[in-house]
């Protein structure tokens, strides 16, 4: 009985495990080789198998002569194969599959979330709060809280077998240059920051029709400002905000506000 491949799987698992459990953070450094052979019990090969596991799922990183964990919102799921799913999922198709499923999810929070939903969407939108999740990424809690507000078991059920697959796709982001990642992802949180609050208000003020409105047009417009990044990268361009709409012009407008004061105080 082969058992080699078993053990790579558990040990793949087992560390795993620790990254989803905080135990080991974003940008720490994995115990070296050595020390997880005697730990486990096992030979180096089978280390560095499942090593290399976790390097495709984009889970860890080699740093210099060592690993270090990855920043988890660019990891994948357990299982992913990255190059197929590329070639089967394009961005257009992922939208299509928010729209139809968090439109509807907007509409019923407005009618059905309680007291304790309203509270946990809000914290969601508190940037004083963001530390409760740990690494987690507050765009995402806004949705998931969302989601938990439709009080629909069957609706939360199909949300969360796709919430990997919406929110963690590294191979959109691994098409930028490293140095523009996080200014590129800095600039569509802000803007979807946006949109959660106008989304909010909308719950807030049990307006469904409103509710599933402003979910769409933010989804729309997240749809169309990574067409348009991705565009640009194609053309080897800065990124152009190509689509306009007013929060656009609003976000535009405030960092102009910010340079004009910098220009002055300087």
């Amino acid at each position: 009985m082969i058992q080699y491949p078993s053990l790579v799987d558990k040990i793949t698992n087992d560390l795993q495990s620790q990254l989803s459990q905080g135990k080991l953070k974003p940008g720490e450094r994995l115990p070296p080789e050595r020390a997880l052979c005697v730990s486990f019990g096992v030979g180096r090969t089978t280390v560095r198998e499942a090593l290399k596991s976790l390097t495709v799922r984009g889970l860890i990183t080699k740093k210099g002569r060592g690993v270090i964990v990855a920043d988890p919102d660019t990891s994948s799921p357990p299982g992913v194969d990255l190059a197929s799913l590329a070639a089967r999922v394009n961005i257009k198709q992922l939208y299509e599959v928010r729209k139809l499923l968090e439109v509807k999810i907007a509409g019923w929070a407005a009618t059905r979330a309680n007291t304790a939903d309203l509270d946990l969407i809000r914290r969601s939108l508190d940037p004083n709060a963001s530390g409760e999740n740990g690494n987690r990424s507050p765009n995402r809690d806004f949705h998931d809280a969302l989601a938990a507000a439709a009080h629909n078991p069957a609706l939360l059920q199909m949300y969360e077998s796709g919430r990997a697959l919406f929110f963690r796709l590294p191979f959109f982001w691994k098409l930028f240059d490293d140095a523009k990642v996080k200014t590129v992802r800095a600039r569509r949180h802000q803007m979807a920051h946006r949109w959660h609050q106008h989304i909010l208000n909308a719950i807030e003020q049990r307006d469904m029709t409103e509710a599933e409105g402003a979910m769409f047009q933010h989804l729309d417009i997240m749809e169309k400002d990574l067409l348009s990044c991705l565009g640009d990268r194609a053309l080897g361009t800065e990124p152009a905000n190509h689509y306009s709409h007013p929060m656009l012009t609003e976000i535009d407008t405030t960092k102009n506000e910010i340079s004009d004061n910098r220009s002055l105080t300087r």
